[in-house]
């Protein structure tokens, strides 16, 4: 966290007073680029036995373009199996515990790293990093927040997956529409500043009769919270106190959770089943004015000959500032390179986990248009072949997003506390409690969780996560 910890880069340069004993092996001069170096240095240490590799499905094409590019350089092969998606942090943790299916290096969703430490299923990556990360190899990266736990490194982010609002051009900028839409509502039709202009537009477009819907939005039940998280965050509050006190049954939060239901009307029919893949079908239509989504939304509509063209981007409606509607991101997914505790060759896995996010060899894994990865450094902006893949508007729109991005919770009991939530909210889109009594009973249930966790210790990680929300933010976000 940027109060408390010390930046990769001041742990370089402490190395420089080591004793030569516990020097670094590997001559990181800036004269060679910094994938070639870690390589040469994998190639001594060859041990002849495969690095084995977890990867989410949707993700091979990256993970294949960066591992094959190690194996040529340092002559190690890679072996990777690929998990559902919504499965590899389960997965890994029994991996862990299991002496016959050892894995090597993982890449689990980053809201899920707090619980995998938790569960001794990845290794804190500090004494590895300090021998071997470059000086100065975070200062590309613009989302790390999700790397560290209680002060210790556990992963390198390898895909920047921040929220962004996609619109349908062509309903947008429709002059018919414009001129229908001033008359009924008095604002013009652009990209939303607040969640109400949002579900304004929304209700405006939604005419299921003729085939033709509002939003796409999620309704899924494992991604519904996200949407009321980012809806709570947007009228300025965070969801704890300072000393973890719940902050979510208020006003504000009752007000998010009724919008997002009544919003719900404006939605395609297949919004409450649609898992990831779904989204982005039902979206492409070409038929949906707005959907909600990340990187890979973009690539797979980059190949969709209904919307390649035909998209808007702008980020998230965000809190109203000094009087001002802002915007903001939300990082909310993401993988991570980590190694797992059942690695027979941690070192050998900790080279090949730096190797892949170097900017370089990140480079050549985000440019592939079938693989879902997405930029994290500054670089990848600057890529022709990565502006290819994605276009102008959106990367705009993305880095935006993440440089502004609030945090996903990541404190001990990640699951705990968010499937509460989620329950919650589910009880009240299928109508059997009111958002004021779901919420209330939300909060009871975050109350307990944080006192079995250990309160103490719960809220020194959420000063701690707090001090990583962008600072415009910070400043502006009540209930502390």
């Amino acid at each position: 966290m940027k109060n408390s910890r010390r930046r990769f880069v001041k742990t370089a340069i402490a190395g420089a007073f080591l004793p030569n004993s516990l020097r670094p092996r590997v001559s990181l001069a800036q004269t060679a680029p910094w994938h070639k170096t870690i390589a040469q240095t994998a190639r001594e240490l060859n041990t002849g036995k495969a690095l084995r590799v977890l990867i989410p499905n949707g993700s091979g094409a990256n993970v294949r373009a960066a591992t094959q590019e190690f194996t040529h350089l340092s002559g190690i092969q890679c072996e990777i199996e690929e998990i559902v998606v919504n499965d590899i942090n389960v997965e890994l943790i029994l991996r862990a515990n299991s002496a016959d299916e050892t894995v090597d290096v993982a890449l689990p969703a980053t809201f899920g790293m707090t619980d995998l430490v938790q569960a001794n299923a990845i290794m804190a990556l500090d004494d590895l990093a300090k021998r071997y990360e470059p000086e100065g190899f975070s200062d590309g990266y613009l989302y790390r927040k999700g790397d560290h736990y209680q002060d210790k490194l556990y992963g390198y982010q390898t895909d920047g997956d921040a929220y962004l609002m996609f619109y349908n051009k062509a309903m947008m900028q429709d002059p018919g529409e414009n001129e229908a839409y001033f008359k009924a509502s008095g604002k013009q039709l652009e990209p939303a500043s607040s969640w109400e202009d949002l579900d304004r537009m929304m209700a405006f477009f939604h005419r299921p009769d003729e085939a033709i819907y509002g939003g796409s939005l999620f309704r899924n039940p494992g991604y519904l919270v996200w949407e009321w998280w980012a809806r709570f965050h947007a009228k300025g509050y965070l969801p704890f106190s300072d000393t973890m006190q719940p902050n979510i049954n208020n006003e504000a939060g009752v007000a998010a959770l009724e919008e997002l239901i009544a919003a719900t009307d404006s939605l395609t029919p297949d919004s409450r089943t649609n898992g990831l893949f779904d989204n982005w079908a039902d979206f492409g239509h070409g038929n949906v004015f707005c959907n909600i989504g990340w990187g890979g939304t973009q690539k797979h509509l980059m190949s969709n000959s209904n919307m390649r063209d035909n998209l808007i981007h702008s980020a998230l409606p965000g809190p109203v500032i000094n009087e001002t509607p802002s915007t903001m991101g939300y990082f909310n997914w993401g993988w991570d390179y980590t190694v797992s505790t059942s690695s027979a060759q941690p070192e050998l896995a900790y080279l090949l986990a730096l190797f892949c996010v170097t900017p370089h060899v990140s480079g050549l894994a985000v440019r592939e248009s079938e693989g879902f990865f997405d930029p994290f450094q500054t670089n990848h902006y600057e890529d022709q072949a990565i502006i290819d893949v994605y276009g102008s508007s959106f990367l705009t729109a993305h880095k935006n997003s993440l440089v502004n991005s609030i945090p996903d919770l990541y404190l001990s009991g990640q699951s705990n506390y968010l499937d509460a939530l989620r329950q919650q909210i589910l009880e009240t889109v299928a109508g059997k409690v009111s958002a004021q009594q779901s919420l209330n009973i939300c909060a009871q249930q975050w109350s307990h969780i944080t006192r079995r966790l250990g309160t103490r210790s719960q809220t020194q990680q959420w000063q701690q996560l707090v001090a990583t929300y962008p600072e415009s933010l910070q400043n502006n976000l009540r209930g502390r």
